[in-house]
């Protein structure tokens, strides 16, 4: 008689065994929906390089109170997992009509053909609890990633990573891909620490400090006074003042032209005029008589010869100037490169 089972619980392997080539996921509980009974499923992943072909382990089944219901070892047989596939939760290890409230499994042995790997002797190590995310970032996370069931906060361990989805990945698997999700760890990560930085304001033009304007002066108000009645205008006589002396100048001594006649009645005068070498005023027949002397015209330079001299040089300068620059410096480095070249 067949009959259907269906899914009751699921919880994830809170240990792993290092070094191992297959790690223990999950186990699930279901229940027969005829006879009532209690089924038990293990998963497994292949978390090797290789494909394993068998698995060996051992379960022990408690019931309420921590009872032992079931105490046993288990074969998986005629397998063919290739690396990164999950295997085991279509086969039940256990089947009872009590409630079950845990079950530990341990690796034993694992091949691979005719290759064994023997786990008995290798310690389990315990996997801290995942963190829970709030019911705010677990449904930003899960809209921002587009995968359902991120309910947990992606962590990093010295030996693996737990993924958002629950699932955990030892270091000897060597993926940053999720398995069961399919979500790149680097990404969720960072998508993580985007939904948990605050949202920044937009940033605004910082307002320039403008000092305080000090306190306005009241104006001064004018009042309007009472009107004052013009004085006329009066014109008053300024008071009479003599006349200051005025201090007397002696009138200019004139020229005087003095004849032959005059000149000969005041010899003294006519002495001592030609001692002092005076204005002589000459009559206009004397100036007529008298030729006008010729003076020398004044001797200019010749400056267009100057010019022309000094157009020439800068002429010459302008023209050899830069061959004989570029034969000096040729010449230089050429000095150079035999000395470096032939005395270094």
């Amino acid at each position: 008689m067949e009959e259907n089972f269906n899914p009751v619980a699921r919880t994830r392997a809170n240990y792993y065994t290092p070094g191992s080539p297959v790690q223990f996921v999950c186990v699930e509980l279901l229940k027969g929906d005829v006879s009532g009974e209690h089924a038990v499923c293990l998963t497994f992943k292949n978390i090797s390089k290789v494909t394993l072909t068998a698995l060996e382990i051992h379960f022990k089944c408690k019931g309420v109170d921590g009872v032992i219901l079931c105490e046993d070892r288990f074969e998986y047989r005629d397998l063919e997992v290739k690396p990164g596939e999950l295997f085991g939760m279509d086969d039940a290890v256990f089947v009872t009509a009590k409630a079950i409230t845990s079950v530990d499994v341990s690796l034993c042995n694992v091949y691979n053909g005719k290759r064994v790997v023997h786990l008995d002797g290798i310690k389990r190590v315990r996997l801290p609890a995942p963190k829970r995310l709030s019911a705010e970032l677990e449904k930003a996370l899960e809209t921002r990633m587009n995968r359902p069931e991120l309910k947990y906060q992606p962590q990093v361990f010295e030996n693996g990573w737990y993924c958002a989805c629950g699932a955990f990945h030892p270091k000897e698997e060597d993926t940053v891909y999720c398995s069961e999700c399919g979500c790149d760890r680097i990404l969720l990560q960072n998508a993580l620490n985007t939904l948990l930085q605050p949202e920044q304001p937009a940033q605004t033009e910082p307002e320039l400090e403008t000092p305080l304007a000090p306190q306005a002066e009241e104006p001064t108000r004018i009042m309007g006074a009472a009107p004052v009645q013009e004085e006329p205008t009066r014109i008053m006589g300024a008071p009479c003042r003599e006349a200051e002396p005025q201090p007397e100048e002696p009138a200019a001594e004139q020229t005087r032209v003095l004849d032959a006649g005059m000149r000969a009645q005041f010899p003294d005068r006519a002495s001592h005029a030609a001692a002092d070498e005076g204005t002589r005023v000459m009559p206009a027949a004397a100036r007529r008589a008298q030729p006008i002397s010729q003076q020398p015209e004044p001797a200019y330079d010749d400056e267009e010869e100057y010019e022309d001299e000094r157009d020439s040089v800068a002429e010459a300068l302008i023209r050899w100037v830069p061959p004989i620059t570029a034969i000096v410096c040729a010449a230089v480095a050429l000095c150079g490169f035999v000395y470096y070249q032939f005395v270094l």
